[in-house]
């Protein structure tokens, strides 16, 4: 009786009309992978664990203090922001020191602006006129270039009308 239910409740296990039992078989047993080449590095041979080098030496315990102790000085130092103005360190010699320039470039100077006035400023006293400005002031732009009216937002709505049924 198992033998027979077994292969039914395997059937029931069909992702898709194309899928089965005999497709699922194929793909784990290999046979959808025949014609692909192997990936990388499986032609050659495991690799030996006799060629892996030794562990280097552990150096005397003076030198591993010394170095614990100058790595914990680094890092307080760098807990703190530098002060404004502190010579900056110099940097170690490497290929590309040339590459990298050791502070930002200045900002571009801008042009000075224009003096605003020619003559001494006029202090404004309450009774006394502002002093005109020579020059007229620009038309008004053209009637299409304005922002139309201000729609009113507490009138009924308004919608197209609707044509009678039945015509």
């Amino acid at each position: 009786m198992v033998a027979i239910l077994a292969p039914l409740a395997l059937g029931g296990c069909v992702g898709s009309p194309g899928e089965g039992p005999f497709e699922f078989y194929r793909q784990i047993s290999g046979k959808a992978l025949e014609g692909r080449p192997l990936p990388p590095g499986m032609d050659r041979d495991s690799p030996n664990l006799g060629s892996v080098p030794q562990r280097p030496d552990r150096g005397p315990a003076s030198a591993r203090a010394d170095l614990s102790a100058l790595l914990a000085a680094n890092r307080a130092a760098s807990a703190a922001p530098p002060r404004p103005g502190a010579p900056v360190p110099e940097r170690p010699a490497t290929e590309g020191l040339a590459a990298v320039p050791a502070a930002p470039p200045a900002p571009p100077r801008l042009a000075t602006a224009p003096p605003v006035g020619t003559g001494p400023a006029t202090l404004l006293v309450p009774g006394t006129e502002a002093p005109t400005i020579g020059e007229s002031a620009p038309a008004a732009p053209p009637p299409e270039m304005s922002v139309p009216a201000p729609p009113d937002l507490a009138a009924p709505p308004s919608f197209p009308p609707i044509a009678p049924r039945g015509l």
